[in-house]
């Protein structure tokens, strides 16, 4: 059995991962072992959630406490009392953690929850460290095996039998400390980006909403050229640091680390690799075809209040019943959801959980368009992952995304109540395309994090950074000539490069099941999300478990294919 990493997964998800193959019990109680009847009695309304600073020193004291009942051979009794307080500790330092991270997104330009969010993710390291020093001294005691049986899981003892076993080295908390400190400089940077434009300092975001045309692009050119070099810095200082807690951890590469360590996926890099091949030898021709025909002429992306957006997913919900509409009203009931649009926002939409109050939350970085539906119906299909199995915290990334995938290709056969069939149609045509743009651009993004981290230390500079992200913008054929400055430089604003590495291939791959749910409601209504709710609690961790539900392997021969054709159909082409 491998361990697993204490983190915390922002943007479209956020997973804890306490320990080894199981939760230990208090986890289970709290994220899903418990009891029906009892989920959700915690959560009360977002707006009365109150941040308040954790206190370190109370981990020290805690920890402290415990080791002396274990020397002191003390009662199990006693000891699961005072790890029941241990855990209770961290679970209230995570949801500090995630009010932090949700109040500095919702306004980048507040200072205080910038700084707040700053400070707790340099403690996480620590609290890492301390967590996992908890277990060898508990795997260690005369009261290992009963712990073993009554609280923990099956093979703890031995798993956390040698202490010098463990990953959190003082080495590796200092690259912890300074990835986490990188992030800040990064998270600081993109939050209130000005530039200099007809010799004045101007808001950009604001300047972009008040220009058009050539001035447009102007200023966009002026940003990149602004930014891209200060942005490379970082993320250039993050790969080497990422890279040296890979060797930390005795991984080939920090692709393999993310991949078993962090993500704990069920598939290896080889099999995404061969789903890219299958990407570059079916999407991409289909969409140079629809680029062909002008495609993005034939969407209009009409304006939608926050109001008419809200009512027309509550509408959807209602209209699938069951766990779907009962995940929207609990949404609705505590306000468990930010929708609307505003330039203090951060330009990125995310699910996550908060868990003192067993409470999803809904983030989007709203436009304030048409695009709002199918980027709201996303991250509720997260939030109904979260809602249904308490949390979905061992779950892995790729088949969360298929539940939220999944939902913005279930949600079009419900929009008919609250939108004429024009617009349904033009809904319909903006999700075809905009899958089609999923697996071309994730999968470029994906050779992309492949190639950076492949570079030698020497090799890695801004200069070659956009070399490579302007080959594949061609390679995949989302190139515009006259446009080299833009495909160059603006990987900059792929928050998931500095964010979540290796991540992207999530996209695609887990796209492929949801169409496989998709491709059955076009077989027969209702029949697609009849399967979606059927697999939607579930008691398997990865994409490969839903493989043993009936689905088809991902990585089975024509499978891009398959979903191309479906497409076609979508967008009527």
């Amino acid at each position: 059995m491998k361990k697993r990493m204490l983190s915390v997964f922002s943007l479209v998800l956020a997973l804890v991962m306490l320990a080894g193959c199981a939760m230990p019990q208090p986890l289970e109680e709290l994220f899903g072992g418990g009891d029906e009847a009892s989920a959700h009695e915690k959560t009360i309304p977002f707006g009365e959630m109150v941040y308040t600073r954790p206190e370190p020193e109370k981990m020290d004291v805690l920890m402290q406490e415990l080791q002396e009942l274990l020397d002191a051979n003390a009662s199990y009794k006693k000891v699961t009392a005072k790890l029941d307080e241990c855990f209770d500790w961290y679970y209230s330092f995570y949801t500090m953690y995630t009010l932090a991270e949700i109040h500095s997104y919702l306004d980048m330009t507040d200072d205080y929850y910038a700084d707040e969010f700053e400070w707790i993710s340099e403690e996480y390291a620590l609290v890492q460290k301390a967590y996992d020093k908890l277990y060898y001294a508990c795997a260690g005691s005369k009261l290992a095996d009963k712990l073993e049986k009554g609280y923990f899981w099956e093979g703890f003892k031995e798993e956390y039998s040698n202490p010098e076993d463990s990953i959190y080295s003082d080495e590796y908390v200092a690259l912890l400390q300074e990835e986490s400190d990188l992030l800040a400089r990064y998270h600081e940077l993109v939050a209130a980006p000005t530039i200099l434009f007809d010799g004045r300092e101007e808001d950009f975001f604001t300047l972009l909403e008040n220009i058009d045309g050539a001035d447009y692009n102007r200023a966009l050119q002026i940003y990149y050229e602004t930014y891209n070099p200060q942005l490379a810095e970082i993320y250039i200082k993050l790969v080497g640091v990422r890279k040296a807690m890979a060797a930390q951890l005795d991984y080939e590469s920090y692709e393999q680390m993310q991949y078993e360590f962090y993500f704990d996926r069920d598939y290896s890099p080889a099999d995404a690799d061969g789903y890219l091949e299958q990407i570059r030898k079916s999407a991409v021709p289909f969409y140079k075809r629809l680029m062909s025909v002008n495609a993005y002429g034939h969407i209009n992306y009409d304006l939608v209040s926050e109001e008419t957006l809200f009512t027309t997913l509550q509408t959807a919900a209602g209209e699938v019943g069951g766990d779907v509409a009962e995940a929207f009203a609990f949404m609705e009931q505590y306000d468990l959801c930010d929708i609307g649009p505003s330039p203090k926002k951060a330009q990125m939409s995310f699910e996550t959980y908060i868990p003192d109050y067993e409470a999803p939350f809904v983030f989007l970085g709203a436009a304030g368009d048409s695009s709002d539906v199918l980027s709201f119906a996303h991250e509720f299909g997260h939030f109904c992952d979260g809602y249904v199995n308490e949390g979905a915290m061992e779950e892995g990334i790729d088949l969360a995304e298929v539940y939220s995938q999944a939902m913005e290709l279930l949600i079009l056969s419900r929009l008919s109540n609250t939108m004429s069939e024009e617009d349904v149609q033009n809904i319909a045509r903006m999700k075809a395309i905009d899958t089609v743009s999923m697996y071309i651009q994730q999968a470029a993004f994906a050779e992309f994090e492949k190639e950076v981290y492949a570079l030698s230390e020497d090799e890695l500079t801004a200069e070659k950074l956009n070399e490579i992200m302007l080959r594949q913008t061609k390679a995949y054929g989302f190139y515009s000539a006259g446009y080299d400055w833009y495909y160059g430089m603006s990987w900059i604003d792929i928050t998931h490069f500095f964010e979540s590495p290796f991540y992207v291939v999530s996209y695609p791959i887990s796209n492929d099941l949801a169409m496989q749910i998709y491709a059955l409601e076009c077989e027969e209504a209702g029949k697609g999300m009849e399967k979606y709710l059927s697999v939607l609690r579930h008691d398997f961790n990865g994409i490969m478990g839903l493989v043993d539900e009936g689905f088809v392997s991902p990585f089975s021969e024509g499978r891009v294919e398959d979903a191309v054709k479906i497409l076609s159909e979508l967008y009527g082409f």
